[in-house]
């Protein structure tokens, strides 16, 4: 049997932050899933029905090893939830390290996203790894993973050690929180296997009371369908009109269950200062402690990317005719971390295609963007946005059209 601790070796070498070895079978987690998707909870997620998903045997019959990997993506910038809610019209606070003005004004895009596509640089990666593993013994086969293959990832990697399943169903890390991307590497070869992390998640439901939407049902259990994240990112249709609310300023993804897990602290310098000692002990104060905070990253395709916008580009395509393009002209640079609304809404269809093609925001295509900016506007109550919206409820895209009526009607009074 090939020593697990080669492969780890090798995992560390090639950047990775953690790394297990799971058997090929997760009955207890794969049996689930068939029930999870009968239930509706996977929303037009059609792929999630891939009967492939329930036995990685069906992906490679000779498996016997899956190898976990986990990257940090995590960088010391503030959560959305140090930042107030649009909705209070409060100025941001500068000892948070965020930029000043009125967050009304401001958009917020998942951290995961904010740097390069995570399927290219894990990927990358794993294909390092793989080569690195076929190269220690005869007649090895391999298959590499990274969220787009039928692999639950998750399943495995909980079982592989370097995670428990938390009750807003992210993989947690004791040591490092919950904020890395997971990758798999099946395998023929027989390694030694580690145990399953104990669950930790003790009596805390911080992320089920924090969910806008309500889509922690209930401890690990999500219905996705629900979810902000696929909401403005998964469904290509109209965002239905009861959640609109709800989505806030958040227009690509949602961090808000991973934002206010206690395994995501920070050092408490990072946010207010030194650490106070009564609140060093205080398991339930949300208080940071030395022993438990969220790890960061230092890899450049992780940091917020700094997009540069043309001067006085179209926000929209199409306008009434006669009508002159309704700009909100923006130039230079600007950060994907909390960026403003204006800044996003100078984004042309070209601009899109060209900024964000090694991003994973293009996921949410074209329209999609126009669509959640709209709920954005709509949320922010600024009505600097009007002569936008009123372009974009003439966009040639019905789902485009429809959701700026709406959000035209909030910022013209209506409820």
């Amino acid at each position: 049997m090939l020593p697990a601790s080669t492969i780890k070796r090798h995992a560390l070498a090639a950047g990775f932050d953690l790394v297990g070895i799971a058997p090929p079978s997760a009955l207890k987690d794969l049996e689930f899933l068939p029930r999870w998707v009968k239930k509706g909870y996977g929303g037009e997620m059609r792929y999630l029905a891939d009967p492939r998903r329930e036995d990685p045997r069906r992906v490679l019959p000779s498996v016997k090893s899956i190898i976990c990997m986990g990257l940090i993506y995590n960088t010391p910038h503030p959560y959305s939830t140090d930042i107030a809610d649009p909705a209070e019209g409060e100025k941001v606070s500068n000892s948070r390290g965020a930029p000043t003005g009125d967050v009304r004004s401001r958009a917020w895009i998942s951290r995961y996203a904010w740097g390069k596509d995570y399927h290219d640089v894990m990927r990358s990666k794993l294909e390092h790894l793989r080569m690195e593993v076929e190269k220690l013994t005869l007649d090895v086969e391999t298959r590499v993973h990274v969220d787009t293959g039928p692999i639950v990832e998750r399943a495995f990697a909980r079982l592989s050690g370097i995670g428990w399943m938390g009750k807003n169903t992210c993989l947690i890390n004791e040591g490092k929180g919950s904020w890395f991307f997971l990758g798999v590497i099946l395998t023929n070869l027989e390694l030694e296997l580690d145990l399953a992390a104990p669950d930790r998640c003790g009596s805390c439901t911080r992320c089920l009371e924090a969910c806008p939407t309500g889509a922690l049902v209930e401890p690990y259990v999500m219905d996705a369908s629900r979810c902000i994240s696929y909401f403005n990112i998964e469904l290509k249709g109209a965002i239905p009109e009861e959640f609109r609310t709800a989505i806030g300023r958040n227009v690509f993804g949602c961090d808000i269950c991973q934002d206010v897990c206690p395994w995501n602290d920070r050092p408490w310098s990072l946010v207010r200062g030194p650490l106070p000692d009564e609140a060093a002990h205080d398991e339930h104060s949300g208080a940071s402690s030395p022993e438990r905070h969220a790890a960061t990253t230092a890899l450049p395709e992780f940091q917020p990317m700094q997009v540069e916008v043309k001067s006085r580009e179209p926000l929209v395509e199409r306008t009434p005719k006669d009508e002159p393009v309704p700009q909100l002209p923006t130039t230079g640079q600007f950060s994907l971390f909390n960026p403003t609304i204006k800044a996003l809404a100078s984004i042309t269809e070209e601009g899109f295609q060209r900024v964000f093609a090694r991003s994973p925001i293009k996921r949410a295509k074209y329209r999609g963007w126009l669509r959640n900016l709209c709920v954005v506007m709509g949320n922010s109550g600024d009505r600097q946005f009007i002569p936008w919206l009123e372009a974009a409820a003439d966009n040639p895209d019905p789902v485009v059209r429809e959701q700026a009526a709406w959000a035209l009607h909030r910022l013209q009074g209506g409820v």
